[in-house]
């Protein structure tokens, strides 16, 4: 049994196809997580900055406090002053401290909320990854050809209400559309399979967005059914589980 290259070529190139596709729809809402979870980050700094500098009004107000009483006593108790000073002082560096105290647990916080941020959205990338390219593997057709998707097509022109699926088929100019250009022996048998559906003299079209798949086209419609519409449908049952989750 040989080798086939050309099959093994094509079946790589669609792979790096898909993981492009991956990248595009499976990726964006990934990074809409990360920018809330950095959002939620900036909060939790803006509210230890606050505090720090509602703890430097503090130390303020005691040192104020401690030169009017300095300014009370002055001229009859010097030793007064001096307690005052110390006071102050004391004041001051608690309130530095305790800033600093509030300072570090925020950025403990904000550190331990990105992180876990972070691995949520990892394992999260991980399993919705596995478990598109394993949907999208179960739907391929074997050969994963136009040819292949044939009877895939005929099933579901055979599945639509028959009013659809007589509009739809008469409503002129009809194609069907393939990833790439076809063969004479895949065109044919591609009519073959889809002349028991009540399709009958479309014409080919090449179209490489669908990736892989082959699609029914008229002037009333489509039948979708192409990698390319499973992407786009996986894409839009995530932006509706994150809108769901909001």
């Amino acid at each position: 049994m040989k080798f086939d290259w050309a099959t093994f070529g094509f079946q790589l190139v669609n792979v790096l196809v898909l993981l492009a596709i991956l990248r595009r729809y499976l990726f964006r809402p990934v990074a809409d997580i990360i920018a809330r979870r950095q959002a939620e980050t900036t909060e939790a700094l803006d509210a230890a900055r606050t505090a720090r500098e509602r703890a430097d009004e503090a130390g303020a107000a005691a040192k104020l406090e401690a030169a009017k009483s300095a300014a009370v006593r002055e001229d009859a108790l010097a030793a007064a002053r001096a307690d005052a000073g110390a006071l102050g002082a004391k004041l001051r560096e608690q309130a530095r401290a305790e800033a600093a105290r509030i300072l570090a647990d925020a950025r403990d916080e904000a550190a331990r909320v990105v992180k876990s941020a972070e691995d949520e959205t990892l394992a999260r990338a991980r399993d919705l990854a596995g478990a598109i390219v394993q949907r999208i593997i179960l739907a391929r057709p074997d050969p994963p050809t136009p040819a292949g998707y044939a009877p895939r097509l005929a099933t579901a022109l055979a599945a639509m209400p028959d009013d659809r699926r007589a509009a739809l088929l008469a409503g002129g100019d009809p194609r069907l559309i393939a990833p790439r250009a076809l063969t004479a022996a895949e065109a044919d048998s591609i009519r073959a399979t889809l002349r028991s559906a009540g399709v009958d003299g479309a014409v080919f079209e090449a179209d490489a967005s669908l990736i892989e798949g082959l699609e029914f086209r008229s002037g009333a419609g489509v039948v979708r059914n192409s990698v390319a519409h499973d992407l786009e449908s996986i894409a839009e049952a995530l932006k509706d589980d994150e809108r769901s989750r909001s």
